[in-house]
């Protein structure tokens, strides 16, 4: 319970300090020429924004219109020719955009990385994870498993299922496995009640009522990185410049920890 009210009062007060960043940033008033950017994100992100976006459009005066999908879903629909005024997702999906032409090679910014962890509904039991063993053990006494459809090109999921591949234990998972959509883990995991065992970025697990982590060891764990990159050809738009410029403040930094998420 210490745990989670330390979490919660960190949020708090980096939400706090990132009002006062952008107050910073812009002054108590709004600029003369509020806009509207959109933005398509990765879902991992999520949580984050929920913190700290309120605080970025009332002291800019901007408004940010966020659209979610995984990663590997958000380089199909750039690709596809959605549009979008910024683009945050992993470097990976990123650096592929900036070779097919769609993203400015010049406005890639890495801002912030998240690991992965497993999530427990509160009150089930916490397995000790120090190794790959202790992982096989605990995901074969689970009653179900979940974790991100790799299929979607989340990088948790694809992570997790190489992972589960290496065990040696994908078969023996299938019949009792459940498959999120990205995003959504944690809250799979919480529905499916008493020992059930779900393995998420641990950005989608911090601060969620109900939730118990735990982490994983360096030899199980992948660290996927936040990169925000523009379209190619766009117009030089300020609104833009300085929402990024807000994500790698100390403020937004200290609300991404928050969050379970790593500085760049």
């Amino acid at each position: 319970m210490q745990s989670r009210i330390t979490v919660a009062g960190s949020s708090q007060i980096a939400r706090f300090a990132a009002s006062f960043l952008v107050i910073g940033l812009f002054g108590a008033g709004h600029p003369a020429a509020a806009a509207e950017i959109r933005l398509l994100s990765a879902a991992s992100m999520r949580t984050v924004y929920n913190e700290i976006i309120g605080d970025f459009e009332r002291a800019s005066g901007h408004k940010v219109i966020i659209r979610y999908g995984t990663m590997g879903a958000i380089t199909g629909r750039v690709m596809d020719g959605e549009g979008a005024d910024l683009v945050i997702s992993s470097p990976a999906s990123i650096s592929s955009l900036v070779k097919q032409g769609r993203i400015d090679a010049d406005s890639q910014v890495t801002f912030a990385k998240t690991g992965v962890g497993i999530v427990v509904p509160a009150g089930s039991p916490k397995p000790r994870i120090a190794s790959g063993e202790d992982l096989k053990t605990a995901l074969l006494a689970a009653k179900t498993v979940v974790y991100a459809d790799p299929a979607r090109g989340g990088a948790a999921g694809i992570h997790i299922a190489r992972v589960i591949e290496k065990l040696g234990i994908s078969e023996q998972l299938k019949p009792k496995t459940k498959l999120g959509a990205g995003g959504d883990v944690t809250e799979i995991t919480l529905a499916e009640g008493y020992g059930t065992l779900g393995l998420t970025q641990v950005s989608e697990i911090v601060g969620k009522a109900g939730a118990d982590s735990v982490a994983l060891p360096d030899e199980l764990q992948n660290y996927t990185g936040f990169t925000a990159g523009t379209p190619t050809g766009a117009k030089p738009f300020e609104a833009v410049a300085a929402f990024i410029e807000f994500l790698k403040s100390p403020a937004a930094t200290a609300a991404m920890k928050a969050k379970g998420m790593q500085g760049n």
